[in-house]
């Protein structure tokens, strides 16, 4: 019997006798999700390209999933279950947007990396958009009820965002970060303010604006944006406005790379080849790795000030913010303690002259010290 089937032959038997089957989450119950109902009534009907493109989807083995009022598209490609690192890409579209017109912008794309493509319809630029708060509480959900199914607990997530969507997607990260650091990074393409807009280039979503006191509000994210030269769509360049995006996230504890495509336009895919390879090339790198929570660092340095006095004192020191380094500087020793979101490895550096060494990932030090 085909794996498919069998899965959902054992699915439909736990259903019945009332069971709560463990079933592993394998390409064959994955593939046998996406199979199951993939376009179901009460999904909100698209028109004009959107038509063909929703074919196009579910042609291709996507599924649509209603939630709450809107719905989300889930595409899988079969380079997915093999890549040596998982990538996992949740996206926001832009102004009149709809998930199907970002599948039919990036599906090929990602599908070559291997990226799994999940696109939500979120009312993006509509008076009834949802909320930062609503999609990121939908991100949450999305990514428990598809991990049900499908292997992505392990893959890298990332939140792209086009045009309002890549301005919402900042506030959705700062969301993130302060609960369960679900993504690893965010994918800003032509877009960083949110109306009103003022001066055009400085206001951004209110989410953001309340948090430009907190230094640590995207921690550890690892950003790539894009913008670009010729793109008018706001009556600026959009490479006037995407800089505000890189400082923000350069001075909260991210570490941001601005892609300025001197012919781009306002488009979800950057028509320029360099700059989507610069795209993945940068997600498989930071990917390769994880980064510890600003609480997790301070919590390691405590325990590293008990356990070697004699290399870092006095003690206890206060942990500062150097972007992409949470540290602290011991005076007597001249010495420094601290975790990098770069690369997530924790370093010390000591000694006459100064030397720097790296103990290795961060993450690798949470069980020794208990710091998880």
């Amino acid at each position: 019997m085909h794996a498919g089937k069998l899965w959902m032959k054992i699915a439909v038997l736990c259903s019945i006798l009332g069971m709560t089957c463990a079933l592993a989450q394998t390409r064959a119950s994955c593939e046998a999700y996406l199979a199951t109902d993939p376009s179901p009534t009460g999904i909100p009907a698209v028109s004009g390209p959107g038509i063909a493109q929703r074919s196009e989807l579910l042609a291709a083995g996507g599924k649509l999933v209603a939630i709450g009022t809107r719905y989300y598209s889930v595409s899988i490609p079969a380079a997915f279950y093999t890549a040596a690192t998982p990538v996992l890409v949740l996206d926001l579209h832009g102004t009149g947007g709809y998930s199907e017109a970002e599948w039919a912008d990036w599906h090929t794309a990602m599908a070559d990396k291997g990226v799994a493509f999940i696109a939500l319809s979120w009312g993006g630029g509509t008076a009834g958009a949802a909320t930062d708060t609503e999609i990121y509480s939908q991100i949450k959900q999305i990514v428990k009820d598809v991990g049900a199914s499908c292997p992505i607990a392990s893959a890298s997530k990332w939140l792209m965002g086009f045009s309002v969507g890549s301005a919402m997607s900042f506030a959705v990260m700062i969301r993130d970060v302060a609960d369960q650091k679900l993504l690893r990074g965010q994918i800003a393409i032509s877009g960083a303010a949110i109306g009103p807009l003022t001066t055009g280039k400085d206001v951004m979503h209110s989410t953001v604006e309340a948090s430009r006191s907190n230094a640590y509000a995207v921690w550890g994210i690892q950003s790539w944006m894009y913008c670009g030269e010729v793109d008018y769509d706001h009556g600026w360049s959009m490479c006037t406005e995407m800089p505000n995006g890189v400082a923000f996230v350069n001075e909260h504890g991210g570490r941001a790379s601005l892609y300025r495509d001197a012919s781009g336009s306002h488009h979800s895919l950057p028509a320029n080849v360099s700059a989507r390879n610069s795209m993945f090339d940068f997600v498989t790198t930071s990917s390769k790795f994880s980064v510890v929570t600003a609480a997790q660092t301070d919590c390691m340095l405590t325990w590293l000030e008990l356990g070697f006095p004699a290399y870092v004192a006095p003690s206890p020191a206060a942990s500062l913010m150097a972007p992409p380094y949470r540290y602290r500087y011991y005076s007597a020793t001249r010495s420094y303690l601290g975790t990098s979101s770069d690369d997530g490895h924790l370093y010390f550096v000591g000694g006459a002259p100064a030397t720097v060494l790296d103990l290795g990932l961060a993450t690798a030090w949470l069980t020794p010290t208990g710091c998880k």
